[in-house]
């Protein structure tokens, strides 16, 4: 159910400039409670599984140009959205 609910979420979020806005501003559990706060049961580790996969996808030149920011960027979940969207 959860990844389901990730799913509708993060569809959500694509059609809502301002969930957007909201999402990029939050931490993983401000993620996590504004996910439940619009009627989503989304667990942190559907949330974290969803950003592996993301960067497992990634090419090598993805990956150096993902790294090149620091890898505090990269386990900095106020960009989780930019990762997702990332293909």
């Amino acid at each position: 159910m959860a990844v389901k609910d990730l799913q509708s979420f993060l569809a959500k979020v694509e059609q809502d400039p301002n969930l957007q806005e909201q999402l990029s501003q939050l931490d993983l559990l401000g993620i996590l409670k504004l996910a439940e706060q619009q009627g989503f049961q989304v667990r942190a580790a559907d949330l974290l599984r969803a950003q592996a996969e993301q960067i497992m996808a990634m090419s090598d030149d993805e990956l150096d140009l993902l790294v090149e920011g620091g890898l505090d960027d990269l386990f900095d979940m106020n960009d989780f959205q930019a990762y997702l969207e990332r293909t």
